[in-house]
């Protein structure tokens, strides 16, 4: 993000509301992390300071002393952005297996309408968390549970048994043991029986799961 940021202060059509949405972007990062962020913390990223006041002029965020926080109206647009961002990286890491994704997540955001941003996240199963472990702000689609694509990512207890699958994300509880048996985002399983319990052949290693912990493994096709 940041080198996207330094790109945008040039001057030139939508140049600030580009700015507006790194700004708003950054300060939810902090925030999320359990920080309020101040000025310095902001321009040490994004630069230009006098473009970071202007955000607060146009009501996104405001400044008390040299701390930042978000309006209503900015916290909305930041968790937008941050959503559209965090589904691009789930779209290019998961379904183009593209690994060095995030300065295209990061031009992304800006240009996805609301339409596309609810396809590509029903497609992707409505994904919880991005590749980075990080929430995804929920949209309608997922608090509805649209289905109007067939979702490339899904839970392993909907596979097929004899299917070739990647995993994507992991909801489940016990994900350090989870983990020690081979089960974390990236593996490759084969899903042999789902009754009386799921069983799965991660390599030469055959794993034997309850139906609570399948529902919260997803993945997708080979």
């Amino acid at each position: 993000m940041q080198d996207f940021a330094h790109k945008i202060l040039h001057d030139g059509p939508g140049a600030q509301s580009l700015f507006e949405d790194e700004t708003l972007e950054t300060v939810w990062d902090f925030v999320e992390l359990g920080h309020t962020p101040t000025v310095a913390d902001v321009v040490a990223r994004l630069g230009d300071e006098a473009r970071v006041r202007a955000v607060s002029l146009a009501g996104f965020i405001t400044i008390a002393g040299d701390r930042i926080s978000l309006t209503p109206a900015g916290k909305q647009r930041a968790r937008d952005v941050v959503r559209r961002h965090r589904l691009a990286e789930r779209l290019f890491a998961d379904v183009l297996d593209i690994k060095d994704y995030e300065a295209d997540a990061c031009h992304f955001e800006h240009v996805i309408s609301p339409a596309v941003e609810e396809g590509i996240c029903t497609l992707l199963g409505h994904p919880p968390l991005c590749p980075h472990g990080k929430p995804i702000p929920k949209g309608a689609c997922c608090k509805l549970y649209t289905r109007k694509l067939e979702p490339l990512v899904h839970s392993l207890t909907d596979a097929e048994i004899g299917a070739l699958l990647k995993v994507t994300f992991i909801t489940s509880p016990g994900l350090q043991r989870l983990a020690g048996l081979g089960l974390v985002p990236g593996a490759t399983l084969r899903l042999q029986q789902k009754l009386p319990a799921f069983v799965i052949n991660i390599g030469e290693t055959t794993v034997a799961i309850d139906r609570a912990v399948a529902s919260g493994i997803f993945v997708r096709h080979v």
